[in-house]
């Protein structure tokens, strides 16, 4: 069965290296009514992360659900106290059935308020199982350029109107490629999604400095083809469908980082209908 994904963002103070901060808040814009809870009661988290600012490495971070096997321990994570990663994603694989799921972290250096992201999945929806190599690839080789810089950990949106139209169809959204945002992540809004909003973390493309502050996660690899990766990765089909009409996409880029930014996005679409 098919899947729609869709990523929420909180954000959280850190404690200083292995200590872990307090529990945080909806990030603004974000879509959740109450910290940790998905939008609807049949989600399955399927991974979850923490950005922080880029020179800041992530020392330990946790999530704790009472849906949990071990809602006490949850999942903790420590690492070195001189890590250099300030950007991790972790897959995994939690049925929701009631309560929050709450990130909490620590840090090496600075104790700023860090982005969190949970990406759940609900049955159904606008999706597909699509290749790499997929035919019928379009590439709008101008990049979508955010009208306004990002407040740091809110969400914020532009339309994506190819100078060039799309010729009418519908499309699947392969992934994309970010610059001007050192890292956070990007999700899409549509009205065929159903009020979902799929997306991905993401790091800037082609930086050295950004990649290596990345855990070696594949979606921070293949920049342009994260959703077929989320597909390959989870063994279920969730590459997003959007309608392409002779009045537009309809299709909106969300962005959230952990710093000010004034990201450009590039997708990459395939032609499925």
């Amino acid at each position: 069965m098919a899947k729609m994904l869709d990523l929420h963002s909180q954000t959280i103070t850190p404690g200083a290296v292995l200590v872990l901060g307090a529990a945080g808040a909806v990030s603004a814009n974000d879509g959740c009514s109450a910290l940790g809870v998905p939008i609807g009661p049949d989600a399955t988290l399927v991974g979850w992360g923490v950005a922080s600012v880029l020179a800041n490495g992530i020392a330990r971070m946790r999530l704790t659900s009472q849906d949990m096997v071990d809602p006490v321990n949850g999942e903790d994570f420590a690492f070195a106290a001189t890590n250099i990663v300030s950007h991790i994603f972790k897959y995994d694989n939690l049925k929701y059935n009631g309560g929050n799921r709450v990130i909490t972290a620590g840090t090496n250096t600075a104790q700023t308020i860090c982005s969190a992201i949970t990406m759940d999945w609900y049955p159904g929806g606008p999706t597909m199982g699509v290749p790499k190599h997929a035919p019928n690839q379009v590439g709008a080789a101008v990049a979508t350029t955010f009208g306004a810089a990002l407040v740091a950990n809110a969400w914020a949106g532009q339309a994506f109107a190819p100078g060039n139209a799309l010729p009418q169809g519908k499309y699947a959204i392969l992934g994309a490629c970010v610059a001007a945002m050192t890292h956070g992540a990007i999700r899409f809004a549509h009205a065929d999604f159903g009020g979902k909003k799929p997306g991905f973390p993401v790091t800037e493309t082609g930086v050295a400095a950004n990649l290596a502050g990345a855990s070696k996660s594949d979606l921070f690899l293949e920049p342009g083809t994260q959703f077929c990766t989320l597909t390959d990765s989870l063994g279920i089909p969730c590459v997003p469908v959007f309608t392409c009409t002779s009045n537009g996409t309809g299709l909106v880029i969300e962005a959230m980082s952990p710093t000010i930014a004034t990201p450009t996005v590039v997708l990459w679409l395939a032609k499925v209908g």
